[in-house]
């Protein structure tokens, strides 16, 4: 009885691919790829009636592993509910030969995953344990540089596109939608518009970035965050903002020193950190690719400077000092979620963490004035360290009893094993004899039938118990703790430090969540080891 397959199809599109953006809800080129895979699937004698789970990552590059779905279909194929990964070609797969290689060759193997590729004929059941040799790797190859060569082109286009006046972004900034009838081109939406004129008509009057914020909260006006997600509920973008989410004073400063309110676009503000990475630098302003009057105004030139005045210096303000300490963006509002911010107070010298929207959502539970001293918060995070490593070498422990154990039981699995193979072995051997003794006509034929069909009964009896200790020793296998080097070796590491670092903290901590002064939880990154822990200050 052959392996009961259970499907995982893999489906991506990158942004370089195109046809993505305009707020589609799915790109055209997904469906495409659907529609293909599970074609195959309908027609393959052996895969058609097998259950199927989809994972599509619609608009992440395949240059590295840092996608959502992919993330999700790796771990259930660690836990065994799915075993088979179907995908059009290598590429959707990754444009990486290495770790596409690396996956083909021992992940997948190991795991007892079946990988398949429609478009390249490549079936890893086909090849017994090998990548399929030279046409895999050459074929790695080719994606990978076309990957490279794809996202220069690209970005050469779009440059090109900036410097004609086109708006080339996947969505609209705030105050503007995409113009209905001209491509790359801007309109105004009124609404919004209306929003972002009230704004700069505040700060021109003499308001600071915090009044402004209050008075649109007070007002109970949408944020722009909000206000895309009513205009497009089905978008992936904003899909994981907070409902409690109000406006902040970067909200309205950013506003504030958006050059298109003037009727600009505004191009390559940004450039990529590199390929296969989404992270991006800033751009200096003389870099920027800015094209005049390519769209309505909201506000002039000249007010757009004088809103700049009022809030001293507009984007300048934005170049300062990166300071480094041991809890940055681990500290969060255990009621919103959010980071909270950290700031010294001049009263006392004391540097604190505080929730930055409680001023403005008090109705909505975060606790309003509340300050949280830095000290506080890294001594209990600091002993809380300690005790996760302390509970973790006691697990780590109990795990290598338990394996000891199990070596054992799977040791006396191998050794019937191996004592099963020798009686069939004989046994064939024995059948060869009895078929040479009645081809001599030392026997009768109906003496060697019956001796065969005695010898066959033995065989199957043999081949079912080779299975159940198969199964036996699968079964150990499965629950065999597994260790985590990783872990090991920072909780060495953290028995030497005598103080909280940002090195140690980012190692074991995933947040913070602080409630109050006497109520902290802490989110460990080692969730498989042992569940979240919480620390009563």
């Amino acid at each position: 009885m052959g392996t009961e397959f259970k499907v995982g199809i893999y489906i991506r599109l990158s942004m370089a691919d195109g046809d993505i953006g305009r707020a589609k809800e799915e790109s055209d080129s997904i469906g495409n790829q659907r529609l293909l895979i599970n074609r195959f699937l309908d027609e393959h004698p052996k895969l058609a009636g097998c259950p199927r789970r989809e994972f599509v990552d619609d608009g992440y590059t395949g240059t590295n592993f840092q996608r959502p779905q992919f993330k999700a279909m790796m771990k259930q194929l660690r836990t065994g509910e799915i075993n088979l990964i179907c995908v059009k070609d290598f590429s959707r797969f990754s444009r990486d030969y290495i770790e596409l290689g690396y996956c083909l060759e021992y992940v997948f193997p190991f795991l007892h995953i079946r990988f398949i590729s429609v478009n390249d004929g490549y079936d890893s059941e086909d090849y017994k344990g090998t990548t399929g040799g030279m046409e895999v790797v050459m074929r790695s190859i080719i994606y990978a540089a076309y990957s490279k060569d794809l996202s220069a082109k690209t970005t050469t286009a779009k440059i090109h596109m900036m410097k004609q006046g086109k708006y080339v972004g996947n969505y609209a900034p705030y105050g503007y939608m995409f113009h209905p009838t001209v491509r790359n081109k801007l309109a105004l939406d009124a609404d919004a518009a209306a929003v972002v004129r009230r704004v700069f008509d505040e700060a021109l009057e003499g308001r600071n970035t915090s009044q402004i914020a209050a008075g649109m909260n007070q007002d109970h006006i949408p944020t722009p965050g909000q206000y895309f997600k009513s205009k497009h509920p089905n978008c992936g973008k904003f899909k994981n903002m907070s409902g409690r989410a109000s406006w902040t004073t970067t909200t309205v400063y950013n506003i504030l020193t958006n050059y298109v309110y003037t009727g600009a676009t505004v191009g390559r503000t940004r450039r990529s950190a590199g390929l296969g990475t989404k992270k991006s630098i800033a751009q200096d302003r003389e870099d920027w690719i800015v094209v005049e009057g390519m769209h309505e105004a909201v506000i002039s030139k000249e007010e757009f400077e004088l809103a700049q005045a009022v809030i001293r210096g507009g984007a300048k303000k934005l170049k300062r000092t990166v300071r480094e300490y041991a809890l940055k963006g681990l500290v969060r509002c255990g009621n919103c979620g959010r980071v909270m911010a950290r700031r010294r107070l001049r009263s006392t010298g004391e540097t604190i963490f505080a929730c930055p929207y409680a001023a403005n959502k008090q109705k909505d539970g975060c606790a309003a004035g509340e300050r949280y001293v830095e000290a506080e918060l890294e001594r209990s995070a600091y002993n809380a360290i300690h005790q996760f490593t302390a509970l973790a070498q006691k697990q780590a422990d109990q795990n290598e009893r338990s394996h000891l154990i199990q070596i054992d039981a799977v040791r006396e699995h191998m050794n019937r094993l191996k004592a099963l193979q020798a009686q069939a072995e004989q046994l064939k051997a024995a059948k060869l004899r009895w078929y040479d003794r009645y081809i001599s006509e030392e026997i009768s034929k109906a003496e060697y039938l019956k001796m065969k069909a005695e010898a066959d009964q033995k065989l199957a009896d043999h081949e079912a118990a080779v299975r159940r200790e198969q199964e036996c020793m699968d079964a150990l296998d499965k629950t065999c703790p597994g260790s985590n080097d990783g872990l090991d070796e920072l909780c060495r590491k953290s028995e030497s430090s005598d103080a909280l670092t940002a090195e140690l903290a980012n190692a074991f901590i995933k947040a913070i969540y602080v409630y109050d002064v006497d109520r902290i939880e802490i989110e460990w990154r080692f969730k498989d080891v042992i569940q979240a822990h919480s620390l009563e200050s």
